[in-house]
């Protein structure tokens, strides 16, 4: 036996959709029953899957143009010419910092966390390659010591350029 008050309930619901505007959505903190607020869809670039890119990526040790695309599969290829030269040359540094036993390895967190340890750098500064000693301040180019910094500029001056891009 059906009750009147459930019956009386079925006929006073109602319900209603909200459905926002193009490019909104409803702003769920400041919204409430009596009064529904939208806010505009912020939508991140990265997040964009039909977004088209241009730029450069490395094939073969070299760089080559890149047109189009979705951006979700080519996360190697870089805006510019120069960033991609860049990537390329701080990929090859790596490679003989961390293989060629003159240059001591790559610094490590160990040794960045300990800020009364030196480090000896090799940086940009304006239009020109600078030496440096850091305690605490991370950089890429970051020897054990003096004779390796100044040995590894020697030898691969060009690549250093390429990667703080000089050229």
């Amino acid at each position: 036996m059906v009750s009147n008050r459930i019956i009386l309930k079925k006929i006073m619901e109602k319900e209603m959709k909200i459905i926002p505007p193009e490019g909104y959505e409803i702003d769920k903190e400041n919204s409430t029953f009596e009064c529904i607020k939208f806010k505009p869809v912020i939508k991140r670039w990265r997040d964009d899957s039909k977004a088209k890119i241009t730029g450069y990526y490395m094939m073969d040790n070299k760089l080559a143009p890149f047109r189009g695309d979705n951006v979700k599969c080519n996360f190697n290829v870089f805006a510019t010419k120069e960033l991609a030269k860049s990537a390329l040359a701080m990929a090859r540094i790596s490679q003989i910092m961390a293989n060629d036993e003159r240059f001591g390895g790559p610094v490590t967190d160990n040794e960045w966390n300990n800020s009364d340890l030196a480090k000896y750098t090799i940086f940009r500064e304006v239009n020109h390659i600078e030496r440096g000693t850091n305690f605490s301040l991370y950089r890429f180019l970051s020897f054990h010591a003096v004779y390796q910094r100044d040995l590894f500029l020697e030898e691969n001056e060009d690549l250093i350029k390429d990667y703080l891009m000089m050229n």
